[in-house]
């Protein structure tokens, strides 16, 4: 087996930069096993394992954009400091049916949006130890993502402005809310300077009544 292969396979998330590798030439071997059909070019210099039963030349196989999103910010990054933000949380806890053409990750540092196979992944700086974060399983492997609580108020918040409708980011919320826990949430806007933001949570979900 390819040391490549076997390094990804051991990754909590499998996907890496060919500086990742101590092989002479790993460009080189990277590129004969995405011509195997082994690994996947996921983006420029970003490289995801491909799973074991779908590896063939012939190969179709793609990720999730959040699967996407989570391992290229893995890779930048360390697997414990990111975490998938926003729209990609909602998909992650599976409160939105539809899929996205873009991912949104929280990352120690701003950098420019990165165009992948899948879509475009914007990056939100974020200290992600500051905010309620819980673990999410991805098809490229297991990471972080925010809470339903937080993903709520941040959706609420609307801020960084999320490539989504008016229409869709409330009915993500309305998703989200039905998994809420009423009494964990109030602990986090407290600590995170979200009691304004709740209060809108409130009144926007009372208006689904009326």
């Amino acid at each position: 087996m390819s040391p490549i292969v076997r390094k990804l396979a051991r990754q909590q998330l499998a996907v890496a930069q060919p500086n990742a590798f101590d092989l002479k030439r790993p460009d080189a071997e990277l590129r004969r096993l995405a011509d195997a059909g082994t690994v996947l070019l996921l983006a420029k210099g970003l490289y995801a394992l491909v799973p074991e039963g779908q590896r063939n030349p012939d190969t179709t196989w793609i990720p999730s954009i959040e699967g996407a999103a989570l391992g290229i910010a893995a890779a930048l990054y360390d697997a414990d400091d990111v975490a998938l933000v926003g729209p990609s949380a909602v998909r992650a806890h599976r409160c939105y049916p539809r899929a996205l053409g873009f991912g949104y990750v929280a990352t120690p540092r701003q950098r420019r949006p990165r165009s992948t196979v899948v879509g475009t992944v914007t990056f939100v700086q974020r200290d992600i130890h500051k905010i309620d974060t819980v673990r999410v399983e991805t098809d490229l492997g297991p990471g972080w993502a925010t809470s339903v609580e937080q993903t709520a108020l941040d959706l609420t918040r609307n801020r960084p402005i999320w490539n989504i409708t008016e229409v869709t980011r409330i009915e993500m919320i309305n998703r989200l809310a039905d998994r809420i826990d009423w009494e964990l949430i109030e602990e986090v806007a407290a600590e995170r300077r979200g009691v304004a933001t709740l209060a809108r949570l409130h009144r926007q979900l009372d208006n689904r009544f009326r």
